[in-house]
Order: structure tokens, then C-alpha cells, then sequence
């Protein structure tokens, strides 16, 4: 249940497989008439409208008090919209004017700066959820149902992978066992972390201030945020960067040089938060956390393609498969040219 001006927003911030299928006609728009002045509507299907199997498959990694208190603490302190209300079915949160953070806004230094100073904040949270949570490359494996290796094995993404390039001689499991060691080899400190932080889930609001061009940025969608890894989010960050497409892009990975509007203005603001001895820690240094980001990166192209996976298999859709052979790409050339040949990971 959603709060939207009018059915086309609705639409456009529903996007997927599932709401593809779904017309105006289908939907419940009412306007809330209490209070003296608003603009808001309910948006909603009718009850008899069948539920998907989607979210089922994602329900015990998702806990819905945990993503209500994530959300109301969050929005306190401007990091996500204004929580305006919460019901037994859903809540009602501020409606933002705003555009996706995209790839102009990568090499905007103020702009990655404001950025990188939100996730620090978000990393220092201390939330009132459960600290003892797997991360999330160990999750990975429990995505990976019977039926999707099955599918990935010789069922319906197999069989797309076939027409296309280099993913179909992907060994998946090996590259996951791998990554994992890679990972668990770095020691990336335990933070309060989004866990999504992907365009769509990154609101950019422009505005003009006495002829001043002013600019927020909101994170949304805190449905699989626990306590991880601070990488899981630089990775999600890098592995997106530059790219002119919002999902599954490709492009040059980033130089190091690049790397470092976000990094610095991490640390700079984590030791705001935390003192300047944050900046002491070798892990902290910038050595460390782009050789770390670099890391998380590769995870997040895994991620993709395990969605992808998930979604070929779930919905049958024949779009998606080309769209693994592109982050598979990603990962091979990141993997190869950014970490083995400058050092590596010390992992066999």
C-alpha cells in the first residue's frame, strides 16, 4: 500500500515484473479527506487481487517491525523521507520530488561528497534491531534454492544462457566460494548497513534556494538494511558508478583516483561522528577501503546475477539473461585487471 500523487507515479515507482502486468483500471485510488489541506492519495488492489509468490520467497529475510523502526529512526534524521503515519497494512511516508542518482552525479564532487556523508551517517547508527545476522555473501547460498540451480543447471536460464557469451561457462558456485574467502579475508567492520544501496533506492531532489541551486539526497527502501559489512554498500555504490542505465549497466570500472570523492568524504565525516582516530585505523585507510570497496564490488555483480536468476526463473521473462552476460563481464574484467594484477587477495 502506497501514497502517490496520481496513478502514473504509482506506475513508475512500482516497476517490475509483477507490476508490469498491472493496468490503471486495476487500481484503487482514493483521496484522504481528513485535515483541512492535502494532496494525498490511497493506492491500493482490491483484496481479491491474487498475491504473488515474490515476496513469499523473500519473507524470512525480510522482518517488517525491523524495516518500521529502521524507517521511523531514519526519517528523524533526514536520511529517508518523512514518516507520516503508520497502519497495520503499511505506512504513509513523505512524497519526494526527485530523479534517481545517476552517472552525471558520480562526477560531481560535492554531489558524491553529500552522498558518501549520508552513508557514513547510516553506518553509525546504532539501531534497535538484532546484531546477529548473517552476512549477506553467506545469504547467497540460501537464495539459491533447488529449483534455481536447477534452472541455472539445465532448466530455463540455462537454456537462455546458451545464446548468449561468456556466462554460460560461469561456474557460479566456485566463483561464490571464492568471493566468500575473499571477503571473510578482509575483516570489512560491522556497521549498520542499507544493504540495497542501488539508483533506484537513491532519491536526488533539486531545488532552487534564493537563485542558489540546492540539492537533497534521501535513501529509501530498508527492507533488507541489518547489521553487515560497511563494504556491501561501498560495493553496491562502485558497481554502479558511471554507468547511463540505472540497472545492470557496464562501463570502465573506476580508477582509483576516482574512487577517492567518495572515500574521503566518508572518513571525513566518520571522524566527525567518531573522532579523528577513525582515520588512524590502517583499515581505514585509503589503501584499504578501495582494495575493499573493489572487493564488495565483485559481490554485488554476483548479487545481480543471482537476481537475475531468481527473476528469469520466477516470472520467465527473456530479457534479463543478456543483461547477467553484462555484469558477468563486470565482474571478470574488475577481478582480473583491478585486483590480481595489483596485488590481489592473497587467495588462492
Amino acid at each position: 500500500m502506497v501514497m502517490c500523487k496520481d496513478t502514473s507515479v504509482f506506475i513508475e515507482f512500482n516497476q517490475g515484473a509483477q507490476w508490469s502486468e498491472i493496468s490503471v483500471t486495476d487500481l484503487i485510488i482514493k483521496p484522504i479527506t481528513e485535515g483541512f489541506v492535502n494532496k494525498l492519495y490511497l493506492c491500493c488492489l482490491p483484496d481479491n487481487y491474487k498475491q504473488t509468490a515474490h515476496y513469499e520467497q523473500f519473507k524470512d529475510f525480510i522482518n517488517e517491525t525491523q524495516v518500521l523502526a529502521i524507517n521511523l529512526l531514519l526519517s528523524s534524521i533526514n536520511i529517508s523521507p518523512k514518516l507520516l503515519g503508520v497502519f497495520p497494512n503499511g505506512t504513509i511516508n513523505e512524497y519526494i520530488d526527485s530523479r534517481y542518482f545517476n552517472a552525471t552525479d558520480d562526477l560531481n564532487t560535492k554531489t558524491v561528497s553529500q552522498l558518501a556523508q549520508k552513508i557514513a551517517t547510516i553506518h553509525s547508527q546504532r539501531m534497535p534491531i538484532t546484531k546477529h545476522t548473517k552476512p549477506m555473501i553467506d545469504v547467497f547460498d540460501e537464495w539459491l534454492t533447488d529449483e534455481l540451480r536447477q534452472s541455472l543447471a539445465n532448466g530455463i536460464v540455462r537454456q537462455q544462457m546458451l545464446n548468449t557469451y561468456e556466462i554460460k561457462d560461469m561456474d557460479l558456485m566456485a566463483e561464490l566460494l571464492w568471493l566468500t574467502t575473499a571477503i571473510k579475508q578482509l575483516r570489512s567492520p560491522i556497521v549498520f548497513s542499507h544493504n540495497d544501496f542501488n539508483r533506484r533506492n537513491t532519491l536526488v531532489r533539486e531545488s532552487i534556494v534564493n537563485n542558489n541551486q540546492e540539492l537533497d539526497i534521501y535513501l529509501i527502501d530498508f527492507d533488507f538494511s541489518n547489521y553487515d559489512c560497511r563494504g556491501v554498500d561501498f560495493g553496491q555504490y562502485f558497481a554502479g558508478w558511471g554507468q547511463k542505465v540505472t540497472d545492470f549497466g557496464d562501463g570502465p570500472f573506476p580508477a582509483d583516483h576516482q574512487m577517492l570523492p567518495f572515500i574521503d568524504a566518508y572518513v571525513d565525516e566518520m571522524c566527525k561522528i567518531h573522532g579523528n582516530s577513525f582515520r588512524e585505523l590502517p583499515i581505514n585507510s585509503r589503501q584499504s577501503m578501495t582494495k575493499e570497496a573493489k572487493v564488495y564490488t565483485l559481490m554485488a555483480y554476483i548479487k545481480d546475477i543471482l537476481y537475475i536468476i531468481w527473476e528469469t526463473t520466477n516470472s520467465k521473462r527473456t530479457d534479463l539473461v543478456p543483461k547477467a552476460e553484462i555484469r558477468y563481464n563486470c565482474y571478470r574484467v574488475l577481478k582480473k585487471l583491478k585486483l590480481v594484477n595489483n596485488g590481489g587477495f592473497g587467495v588462492g
